[in-house]
């Protein structure tokens, strides 16, 4: 079968480059590049309060666009869920505000023009990278740019929780700081997944598996768009 494309929309500059090499390298596990491959360029977002504006309509032009590209397969949402807005009258839900997405995104075809799966990392994509923080300790960037020399601070049992500024424990763990854009494809590229895993970030585990619903949604011809409302 011809490969589909998945196109990524992502909140942050950082994210821009990281999320795609964090596609790549779970695409590569699964086998996958037969079915899709990933669209080299990402729409950067924001972060929800942004494209829930105006009743979702930032959301649905985003898709819009998504959607005019060429042979696509399915779209991949990846947002921070460290927001402080407010969702349906109720403190922030991740879950909640995903399903939200998925109903607006219907109206633009998600589900049954093209597949759909909304993800967010609690509270930050980097506290992802912490859970598998470990493994970096000595790695220098290929552009010999930083290094982690060693942990300033022990990996915490819960990094999707705490610390909640992720940043911030990479600027104090990293010889010259942290800064998103210039680090965050570099921490991706160099992590240990199965050291992500083993910590068990709960999100993370959410990633893994609406990736394979998307890559098993194009294998079998059909659409679908998750979280389910």
């Amino acid at each position: 079968m011809t490969a589909k494309r998945l196109v990524l929309l992502v909140e942050g500059d950082g994210d821009v480059e990281a999320v795609p090499i964090l596609l790549g390298r779970l695409l590569h596990e699964y086998r996958a590049f037969d079915v899709v491959f990933l669209d080299g360029h990402p729409f950067r977002v924001g972060e929800f309060s942004k494209i829930s504006k105006n009743h979702f309509g930032e959301w649905r032009r985003y898709l819009k666009a998504a959607a005019k590209r060429g042979d696509i397969g399915g779209c991949l949402l990846l947002l921070d869920g460290d927001s402080a807005m407010r969702v349906e009258g109720q403190p922030f839900c991740a879950m909640r505000a995903a399903r939200l997405l998925v109903e607006e995104a219907r109206k633009e075809g998600a589900g049954h023009v093209f597949s759909l799966a909304i993800v967010f990392a609690c509270m930050e994509f980097e506290s992802w990278l912490i859970a598998g923080a470990q493994s970096l300790v000595g790695k220098q960037f290929a552009n010999r740019s930083n290094e982690i020399q060693q942990l300033q601070e022990p990996v915490p049992l819960d990094p999707e929780f705490a610390p909640r500024d992720a940043k911030g424990w990479f600027r104090r763990a990293s010889k010259n700081g942290y800064k998103p854009a210039r680090d965050q494809a570099e921490l991706t590229r160099l992590v240990d997944l199965n050291l992500v895993r083993q910590r068990g970030p709960r999100s993370f585990r959410r990633l893994e598996a609406a990736v394979q619903e998307l890559v098993s949604a194009v294998r079998a011809g059909e659409h679908v768009a998750t979280p389910k409302c």
